[in-house]
């Protein structure tokens, strides 16, 4: 384990990275992955609990900060997920009646995505909840600290785009 780690271990295994790392940096990404997978953990059990998954939550919260209808492309797009997948949220959130999908003028394959009422309803339920989350999860952080986080992660996902893709 780097150095400067060891003063950092407390001998938690659910806070503490599961195996020692070469060097700082290996130890960074490591750590980063290992708290993206705790959150995406935690984040699961919080929609499963609230309501189905947090790929139903992702898709309304996005809707409802739109300005306007979206289509399913724009949707893939915005929420990194494949045109196939959204397809198949998007029918389920119809059956539940919380979405519409309107033909766009012009165009045969594409449509236009929106909330329903009901669609609306829930995501302002559901984003009281999530608020109340996040908040107590990023207590921990002064403002200056969350916001050198937003500059490193996305100062990082440069870093992906340019070498790992």
């Amino acid at each position: 384990m780097h150095e400067n780690s060891e003063t950092m271990m407390n001998g938690d295994p659910q806070i503490d990275l599961p195996l020692s790392q070469p060097n700082i940096q290996h130890e960074a990404l490591v750590s980063f992955w290992w708290t993206s997978a705790m959150l995406k953990k935690i984040s699961r059990r919080f929609f499963r609990e609230n309501y189905s998954s947090e790929a139903h939550f992702n898709l309304l919260i996005t809707l409802a900060k739109s300005d306007g209808p979206v289509t399913q492309n724009e949707l893939s797009q915005k929420l990194l997920v494949d045109k196939s997948n959204i397809t198949g949220l998007l029918d389920k959130l119809e059956a539940l009646g919380q979405i519409k999908r309107n033909k766009v003028p012009g165009d045969r394959r594409s449509y236009h995505v929106t909330l329903t009422k009901a669609g609306s309803e829930l995501v302002e339920g559901l984003d009281v909840l999530y608020a109340e989350m996040v908040e107590q999860v990023m207590s921990v952080f002064t403002e200056e600290e969350c916001e050198q986080f937003v500059s490193l992660t996305r100062k990082l996902r440069i870093s992906l785009i340019e070498h790992a893709t």
